[in-house]
């Protein structure tokens, strides 16, 4: 296949910004789909455009630790597939991840960051590996290479044993063949994908027959606090409606309804703002979710639109999600 990115020709209107009834941002960008058999329900813009899933492409990383042997459960296992708020909680976690194989903060080939999570934020004294959004990522990668004794060092490098077990995953569950490669934030590589190819994933993750999927959805339904963060607006949808919810950088959003559809939205601009608000939206026009259940969730998880710190507007669904 031959792979184009995302462009304002592909793009449509996903969002609308109003501030004290005056529409002041328009976001607009691409999103599809999906039922439970992989069938393409609804697309809005160019769904073949390819676009970097960032964070969204963490479960099919965890996937391929698990296949190569390094074996976590609950709360360990969903934050290995985290893009975590760097919580004393979090922090916690991976750290005992670290522990159990040997492994210690200084091993992480994620940059140091301070917690996004308040509290954490607060009492932080300084930067941290462990503290990085993608430490729960990087510290099951390390797991992988000490039961299977790879090399540590370059456990990046895309030529590295664990992560063309990475590639290929993300090739069977995309249905596409990765033939580019870039590091993502975190360091890792990242491989665009189809929009298409995004949702299908999705799709197969939540939906998908094997022990080992199943395990890893559970986990992060059963502990929608380690994917994200309280408050925050993956763990928001988990823990309020049950559908599986990864956002990305860079505008990315992907949800899943264990039984039922999937989807994936890329905003062109790469803001977050309209990833809820389309996913979930969209899901209800397709007849996945409720629209009363939906809305008390998008008031929690979309950011408000503020005036000295009062809501003085909102984000609604832009032209492309209410047209039928």
């Amino acid at each position: 296949m031959t792979r184009y990115p995302l462009t304002v020709d592909g793009a449509v209107e996903l969002a609308v910004v109003d501030r004290g009834g005056f529409d002041e941002s328009r976001h607009i960008g691409a999103a599809v789909v999906v039922d439970a058999s992989g069938n393409v329900l609804r697309e809005l813009g160019d769904g073949g455009a390819s676009i970097y899933p960032r964070s969204s492409m963490k479960p099919f990383q965890a996937l391929a630790v698990r296949r190569s042997g390094a074996v976590f459960r609950d709360a360990e296992l969903a934050l290995s597939s985290a893009s975590h708020a760097g919580s004393l909680r979090h922090q916690e976690v991976v750290s005992a991840m670290l522990a159990a194989h040997g492994n210690t903060e200084d091993d992480l080939g994620c940059p140091p960051a301070y917690p996004l999570d308040p509290d954490g934020a607060r009492l932080a004294s300084g930067e941290r590996r462990l503290a990085m959004n993608c430490s729960g990522k990087h510290a099951a990668m390390l797991a992988a290479c000490r039961v299977n004794g790879w090399d540590l060092a370059s456990y990046l490098d895309p030529a590295h044993p664990l992560q063309t077990t990475v590639i290929a995953v993300v090739q069977e569950f995309m249905g596409e063949r990765i033939d580019h490669t870039a590091p993502d934030g975190c360091g890792a590589p990242v491989f665009p994908v189809t929009l298409r190819g995004l949702a299908g994933g999705i799709g197969r993750l939540v939906n998908g027959g094997d022990p080992d999927t199943q395990e890893l959805v559970a986990a992060v339904l059963a502990n929608p606090w380690a994917i994200d963060g309280e408050g925050r607006a993956d763990t928001t949808v988990i823990e309020s409606l049950g559908v599986y919810s990864k956002g990305g950088a860079e505008g990315v959003m992907t949800m899943g309804v264990p039984g039922g559809p999937a989807v994936a939205v890329k905003t062109l601009d790469g803001s977050p703002r309209a990833g809820t608000l389309a996913a979930l939206t969209l899901l209800v026009s397709v007849g996945a979710l409720d629209a009363d259940a939906v809305a008390p969730v998008l008031e929690k998880a979309v950011s408000p639109v503020l005036g000295r710190g009062k809501r003085v507007g909102r984000v609604r669904p832009g032209a492309a999600l209410t047209a039928r």
